[in-house]
């Protein structure tokens, strides 16, 4: 009876399961880590890059009657709609959202000397598309992405 329990103490045959199933939520944990960073670094990149497009367009929208809205759908072509994109624009320091409104800010700060910025400010919140769930995300501090790109009126 003895030996039968030093049998049973020495059998290692399930010892594998056992510490696969120890291991992998640690490895699936850093799998999905490394997957949600690598979406959300490609969501900065498309936010960082529509801002500095978002912010060409306008300064080169003076003599466009739609400049407001052709800058809009740039800035969403250029970050592939990603859904959720918050977009603000001015131009020397006021705030303009509507076309005519920005025309008339665009008009006024050309030809000026300093040359006035155009600004474009795009921000994204992160919460359309998260392996992890969203405390995790937010633990981090990388969300929302924002992205603000000048350039000089022209």
């Amino acid at each position: 009876m003895r030996a039968r329990l030093f049998d049973v103490a020495k059998d290692q045959t399930g010892s594998a399961l056992v510490e696969f199933t120890i291991v992998l939520p640690v490895l699936m944990f850093l799998i999905l880590g490394l997957a949600q960073f690598g979406m959300i670094f490609y969501n900065y990149i498309l936010v960082t890059n529509a801002a500095a497009t978002g912010a060409r367009q306008l300064a080169l929208s003076r003599t466009d009657a739609n400049g407001y809205t052709d800058t809009l759908s740039t800035i969403n072509s250029a970050a592939n709609n990603l859904p959720g994109l918050t977009i603000t624009m001015s131009v020397n320091g006021a705030q303009c959202s509507t076309n005519s409104a920005c025309q008339t800010d665009l008009v006024s700060a050309s030809g000026t000397v300093p040359p006035q910025p155009a600004s474009v400010t795009v921000s994204y919140a992160c919460s359309g598309n998260s392996i992890m769930p969203a405390y995790l995300i937010n633990l981090v501090g990388a969300c929302p992405l924002t992205s603000t790109m000048q350039q000089l009126v022209e």
